[in-house]
């Protein structure tokens, strides 16, 4: 492999590792870019919320080395036509740019907080394994 090559899979693997660097960098490019800090924010959540998606499934991975893809993946799908159904019920017309927008916000935070959770549960699980 050459240089650029291997520079671009250490990037790669530290911003899924660490999705929050994901986070602050998109952030702080989309205020140079745009100076609408709201904007931005909500700009920087929407493209990372993979990375937090990604990043939870290595920790699970890791921790309990159990394939949670599938239940990411129905749980993500399920929040999907709750919100879908919530959606219909307030507005009797369903505005799929919306809800979609609204699924994917909750997953920010539903990963967001489950990433810390489970990075804190394994700090604290490693600690006792080693210590």
């Amino acid at each position: 492999m050459n240089i650029f090559s291997e520079l671009v899979v250490i990037i790669a693997t530290t911003i899924i590792t660490i999705p929050i660097i994901g986070l602050f960098v998109v952030y702080l490019v989309a205020v140079k870019a745009s100076n609408n800090k709201p904007l931005s924010l909500k700009l920087a959540v929407d493209s990372t919320a993979i990375l937090f998606i990604i990043a939870v499934y290595f920790i699970i991975l890791e921790i309990w080395t159990i394939n949670f893809s599938l239940i990411i993946i129905l749980f993500i799908l399920s929040t999907a036509i709750a919100f879908t159904f919530l959606h219909w019920r307030k507005y009797e017309d369903i505005h799929i740019q919306k809800v979609l927008k609204g699924v994917w916000r909750f997953q920010f935070f539903v990963f967001f907080c489950l990433y810390f959770l489970l990075m804190f549960y394994g700090l604290i699980r490693q600690m006792f394994i080693f210590g």
